[in-house]
């Protein structure tokens, strides 16, 4: 094939300008409700109530450069080194769980520490299994369906595995949410979907069932006022957070909740510290710009020129907004709670991060417009001499 008959499937253009002023909205709300939800926490343990305001703006800085560089970036180079990412993305989560290099924080050991500033691996890894997983089913298919199906899965279990023994229940939970929604848009049958969730069943009985922890969340959930000063706590007070709130709020800055009775009001349970300070109003605003996150990256791979584009398009945006809705879930009570993170909102330089290079790949793909025929192959255009 002609390079010109290659190339002329994709025209250049300018990004999406409405996903990113989205993105750049969401951060910005993340850096006012940062200080809001942990100012007088700051200032009390640390004798600065701008600890964690500092520190989030340094993430922001690095992930809005982020940003830009990998929206610059052809999102297909990111397919060709798929498989390197993946591996050094499993190193990074036995390098966790390695003493004296992983971090250990109330009993986790997600991070590893590079002095000022803490990486969790596992916000990345998902992004990367995104793409591993996105370049093998939108590629043509040269092996057996059954093959091809099962060998990713091996390699999605380890990761699980490494995930769960953290232990960091939520991410790895929202990594299977994405990996199953990769696996339906990629036009596996049906059939084989309900064959590996059946198999599943006896995994998940262990993991909740058998965990105490875990079991006491899910009673919480059905009934937190059976142990409202135990298990029940955090969604209760969570609870009196929206109804403080109502429909307008108390006023930024002048939430309660946040500042004895809200566990973890600068991160997994931001949400409710914008439920009483923003009320009603602010909830929908934040779920309505998630949504319309959502939506940019479908339209974003209706006119992406090739399968990788758009079933990148689709996995990224999952990425985001599922992970949004399940935090929100939480703090709503309408979900088990599960330690997840508000995207570009809750406080933490590693899911900022990995969103923002997320963000930053569907810019990439938005630039980018079909012109003529779909279906470009790839290996072509990659091998082309």
């Amino acid at each position: 094939m002609e390079l010109k008959g290659i190339l002329d499937t994709r025209r250049m253009g300018e990004p999406d300008l409405f996903l990113f002023a989205a993105i750049f909205t969401l951060a910005g709300i993340g850096l006012a409700m940062t200080y809001s939800a942990s100012a007088v926490y700051a200032s009390r343990v640390f004798g600065d109530s701008f600890y964690f305001l500092k520190r989030q703006i340094i993430w922001g800085i690095i992930s809005l450069l982020a940003l830009f560089i990998f929206q610059g970036i052809d999102y297909r180079n990111h397919a060709k080194y798929s498989r390197i990412m993946i591996v050094f993305s499993m190193f990074a989560l036995i390098a966790v769980l390695i003493p004296g290099i992983g971090s250990n924080v109330k009993g986790s050991s997600r991070w590893i520490s590079l002095g000022i500033l803490n990486i969790q691996p596992a916000e990345f890894v998902k992004l990367v299994v995104v793409i591993y997983l996105v370049n093998i089913y939108s590629a043509d298919a040269k092996e057996n369906r059954v093959v091809q199906l099962l060998a990713p899965m091996i390699i999605i279990s380890i990761i699980f595995v490494l995930i769960m023994l953290q232990p960091d229940f939520g991410t790895a939970m929202n990594l299977l949410i994405i990996c199953a929604f990769i696996i339906f848009i990629s036009g596996f049958p049906m059939l084989y979907i309900f064959f590996i969730s059946i198999l599943s069943v006896p995994m998940f009985y262990l993991m909740i069932y058998q965990v105490s922890y875990r079991w006491d969340r899910i009673i919480a959930f059905i009934d937190p006022w059976k142990d409202r000063y135990g298990v029940g706590y955090h969604v209760i007070q969570s609870f009196t957070a929206f109804k403080k709130g109502g429909l307008l709020g108390v006023g930024l800055g002048l939430g309660a909740q946040k500042l004895v009775k809200l566990p973890e009001p600068h991160t997994d349970f931001v949400f409710a510290v914008i439920a009483e300070e923003t009320g009603l109003i602010g909830t929908v605003f934040i779920a309505v710009i998630f949504c319309f996150v959502f939506w940019r990256g479908i339209l974003i791979s209706l006119n992406a020129p090739d399968d990788f584009g758009r079933f990148l398009s689709i996995g990224l945006s999952l990425m985001i907004t599922a992970q949004a809705f399940v935090n929100m879930g939480v703090v709503a009570g309408v979900l088990p709670t599960t330690g997840v993170p508000l995207p570009f909102i809750s406080y933490g330089g590693s899911s900022l991060l990995s969103n923002m290079i997320a963000a930053g790949i569907l810019l990439n793909i938005s630039k980018y417009r079909e012109t003529s025929t779909r279906g470009v192959n790839l290996e072509e255009v990659w091998n082309y001499e």
